[in-house]
Order: structure tokens, then sequence, then C-alpha cells
């Protein structure tokens, strides 16, 4: 009895030990905690840093990945405690308590090693940005893991590196609390930097910059645009889809050129003001409406305000006296085009105006068709670009370039030199003699629309893989439904990857009587290329429509 009182003394006695132990059990702690929250850290910044996408994506996992990190917690806590007490004659030294550290250390490594072993569509990237968050989860978990292993070795006998394991459960809340320390530094970094932009423009007067905005279409029209007036000028465009303040404002700093004399820039919006504000950084004098749809409902929350927030720019030209353009296949854009008190000019495949395409032809291998500009009619007019939507994105651009002083010849000799953009319905290579068609970035009604029409013209047999629509808000059901619907008509397997759009449109194929053994489901986008072998042989076609990335898997 008395030997055991001597040892509980020793054990439950902090010391200089303890001491050196908690320090470097924290910082391991904060190394740890870096590679735990790699995942929440990949959505937030696949959110936009915004942190209704966090939460958002807790929700739709049904806090998956929060449970996995408390079970570490709980896991080690036990296999602390069990080993502490059976083994309590034998630990005649405190120090020796935290060996039992290796439980958790096992734990963590083998949550690490499964998250970063699963396919990442978009993994995260260190950016600046990025870098700094890191900076400061890590300095959070590390002090948050001092603090509790002060409490767990003065209060808790048996599991003085308990502070050190309830970290994991911890974690979305560090990641939240950094994210708030950083945002009103992130800010004024932000202000700087559009600073910086703004002032290298303002020094760019004779500068002609060319705004597109709309609900899709933004990326394909941009890069048409750019190519064709490509023939006059020498012009910078926002790479890729950056289409934010901070993805403008790089593209101004580190791509603009002194000999550039026009700029091409994609406009993107989530939020009322998001238009506006870009345009007080571009200050653009031609401005461009691709087509109002139903995309980012969910932040939206209804059409009119879409509808106000392109129209931004609608505004902004006509103050500033500039020229807009609109894509008036779409109701919406018509009545924002009718509506509009600038100098303006409308492009439609629909209805003949000053400049327009007749006879338009379209194949699987791109179209052909009669320009008109003005009184000039320009014959057998051909494009690798799939589909009659490109055509009517190509008479945008048309109208774009008449308005900047390019002739009929350097029109028609830019449209000759167009490309597909990537992953917007371009033809990919394939190591297995199937013809695929890659529309990955389309996730809109009206790009669905398209798509399927392009796969109609093509022969053998159609396959289409796809997790649906999102970002519609209230109306996402519906859509997909009617994506279902429409796919009957076409395609002859559906492979539907996820979960998210699953029953919408299966719903929809069975409402329009599509084979029920037709209908494939996929875990991920790797399992449906798998599942290709089965149903395909060479000369079969498949198009992949729309892939979500990872906040939405």
């Amino acid at each position: 009895m008395t030997n055991r009182l001597i040892l509980a003394n020793v054990l439950g006695t902090p010391s200089w030990v303890d001491f050196w132990l908690i320090i470097v059990l924290a910082l391991l702690n904060g190394i740890l905690a870096l590679f735990m929250a790699n995942k929440m850290l990949q959505i937030l910044q696949l959110s936009g840093y915004k942190m209704r996408g966090f939460t958002d994506w807790l929700k739709q996992t049904k806090f998956n990945y929060w449970g996995r990190l408390m079970i570490i917690t709980a896991l080690s806590l036990a296999a602390m405690l069990i080993t502490n007490v059976l083994l309590e004659d034998l630990l005649v030294h405190r120090a020796l308590q935290y060996t039992s550290v290796m439980f958790y250390l096992v734990f963590v490594l083998v949550y690490i090693i499964n998250t970063f072993s699963t396919y990442k569509k978009s993994p995260m990237k260190y950016t600046m940005r990025m870098t700094r968050l890191v900076s400061v989860v890590v300095t959070l978990s590390v002090l948050l893991t001092v603090g509790l292993m002060y409490v767990s070795v003065n209060f808790m006998q048996y599991l003085p590196a308990a502070g050190m394991v309830v970290l994991p459960m911890l974690l979305p809340l560090v990641v939240m609390v950094a994210h708030a320390i950083m945002i009103p530094i992130e800010k004024t970094i932000s202000k700087t930097f559009l600073n910086r932009a703004k002032l290298k423009l303002k020094k760019r007067n004779n500068l002609k910059v060319v705004a597109v905005t709309g609900s899709y279409g933004k990326t394909t029209v941009k890069n048409i645009i750019a190519e064709i007036l490509a023939e006059k000028y020498k012009v910078c465009v926002t790479p890729f889809s950056y289409n934010t303040p901070l993805g403008i404002s790089k593209t101004i700093l580190e791509n603009l050129e002194e000999t550039d004399n026009v700029f091409v820039v994609e406009m993107g919006a989530r939020n009322p003001g998001d238009i506006k504000e870009l345009c007080e950084i571009v200050k653009p004098s031609v401005g461009v409406i691709t087509g109002i749809g139903n995309q980012h409902m969910a932040t939206f929350g209804k059409q009119d305000t879409v509808v106000k927030t392109k129209g931004e720019l609608v505004d902004y030209i006509a103050k500033n006296k500039g020229f807009m353009v609109f894509n008036t296949d779409g109701d919406l854009a018509k009545t924002m085009y009718e509506n509009a008190s600038c100098k303006k000019e409308q492009a439609s495949i629909n209805e003949n105006f000053g400049i327009y395409a007749s006879d338009i032809k379209c194949t699987k291998d791109g179209s052909e068709f009669t320009l008109h500009i003005n009184d000039e009619q320009i014959k057998n007019v051909s494009t690798t670009l799939l589909g009659e939507h490109n055509v009517s994105n190509i008479l945008v651009a048309v109208c774009v370039a008449k308005q900047l002083g390019l002739t009929n010849e350097e029109i028609v000799a830019g449209i000759n030199k167009l490309i597909p953009t990537a992953h917007r319905l371009a033809i990919v290579p394939s190591t297995n003699a199937l013809v695929v068609i890659d529309d990955a970035y389309n996730g809109s009604v009206e790009g669905y629309k398209a798509a399927l029409n392009v796969l109609s013209k093509f022969d053998g047999k159609k396959v289409v893989i796809t997790p649906g629509l999102v970002e519609l808000g209230k109306e996402q059901f519906n859509c997909n439904f009617e994506f279902g619907r429409a796919m009957a008509s076409v395609a002859d397997y559906v492979i539907i990857t996820g979960v998210i759009n699953y029953d919408a449109i299966a719903a929809g194929l069975e409402f329009a009587e599509f084979e029920s053994h037709k209908i494939i489901r996929a875990g991920t986008l790797n399992q449906a290329v798998c599942m290709l072998g089965s149903i395909t042989n060479p000369g079969d076609v498949v198009l992949f429509e729309n892939d979500l990335p990872d906040n939405y898997v």
C-alpha cells in the first residue's frame, strides 16, 4: 500500500520533464494538425474561402470527416487510460505514462494516409493565402495543445497526455477560428493587391477593355473574342476561369504587358455587387452578356437577383458611354437587351439582325455557316467548335470585333483558327478507340442541352457520365429530373456519379421509359471510367458532362 502511494505521488507531480514533453508534443501536434486538416482546408479553398461553403460541406457529408476525428480522440483516450491503468505498477516514472501517445500517433497516421490516398479532383493549392491560413492553423493547434495538456498534466493522473489527443475533434473549430482571424488581414492584403492592379491599368489610357459575363458560356466566349481580336491586336486575356477580383488583378499584374492593345476579362458573380466591383477595377468600354440562366441560385436566391447582378455590367457601360453585346438566344438576355439604354448590338442564330448566321450545318467534326455582316455575305465559314450554340457564341465575338474595327477578312481568319476551350465540348484523345467528348466544365441547363445536341450527331453507342447539376437552389431536383428525361432520348447508357443528384436524374430517366439496367451508379468518376470497358466497344461515344469539385462529392 505504501509503495502504491509513493508511486502515485511520483506520477502525479508535474515536473520539468512534463514541461519539456508538453512543448515537444505540442509542436508535434501542430504538424500533425496540418495534415489532419488538409481536407477541411481544401474544401474551404474550393468554397472561395467562404465559411458558408465550408459548413454546407460539413452538413452534406453528414459530419463524416468530423466524426472520424472524434473517433481518433475517443480511441486514443481509451487506449491511454487502459494502458496507464493496467501498467500502473510498471510505470515507475511519470514520463513513462507518455508512451501511450504511440497509440494516438498510429491512429492519426492511419487517418492521414487514408485522406491523402483518396483521389482529389482539385487538391489543395499552397497559394500565399493558404500558406498564411495554414500558419495560423498550426499556431492555434500548438497553443491549444499546450493549454489542454497543462490541464491534463495537472488534473488527470492517468492521462497526462490527454490534452494532446483532444485536438483532432476540435480541428474543424480551429479551422473556422483561423479563418475568422485571417479575414481582416486578407481584406487588407487584397485591397493593396487590387490598388496595385488599378494603378497599373490607370497608366494604360489607350487599352481597350472587353468584359464578358453571364450565367454560362463566359470562358468560351471570352476565348473566342480573344482569338478573333488577335488578328488585329495584341491581346491579354484572363486565363482559365480567373473571374474574381483577385484572379483578374493577378492577371493584370503578372500578364498584362505594355504592348497589349486589348484586355479581355471574364467576370464571375455569386452575390449582388460582384460585377460592379469588377467593373470598378478594370473599367470596361465594351461589355458582353453571354446569356442568363439559373446558375448559382443557392447564393443568388432568385432569378431577378441574377439578372440585376449581371445587369451591373450594363449599368456601368451605359454610365460610361460604352458598347454592349447581348446573346439574345435566351429570353432573359433578350429582355436585358431591350431595356438597355446604351449603344448596343444583339447576336442570335434564331433571328436575322445586322450580324447573323444562316445555312448552319453542325456535324461531329465542327460547324459551317454563312456569316452575314451587315450587307455582306461570307459563305462556307467553318470552325472545329461543336454545336449551334458555338455559332451563336461566335456571332457575339463578331459583334465585338466589328466594334473594335476588325475587317471581315480578319474576322473570318480568326474564326478559322478557333479551337475548343479545354473541358468545354472538346473531343480528347482516347487510348481505347472511344470517341470522348469532354464537357466537364459545363454545369448549366443550357450547357447540357447543347452537349446532348452535339452527342446526337455521332454514330455508335452513346454513354453519358455525369454527376448532374448543382447550385440551383430549390430548382435543383427539377432541373436534374429534366436532365434525365433529356438524356433518355439521346444516350444508350447513363452513368451517374456521386450521390447528390442520383435520385432526381434516375427518376427523369425512368419517367422517359429509359431501361433501368442501363442506369448505372458510380461512387466516383474513376469508378465510372472503369465501368466503360463492360458496356462500350471501339467507336462508341462517351460524353463527360460536368464534373463536380470535391466539396460536392
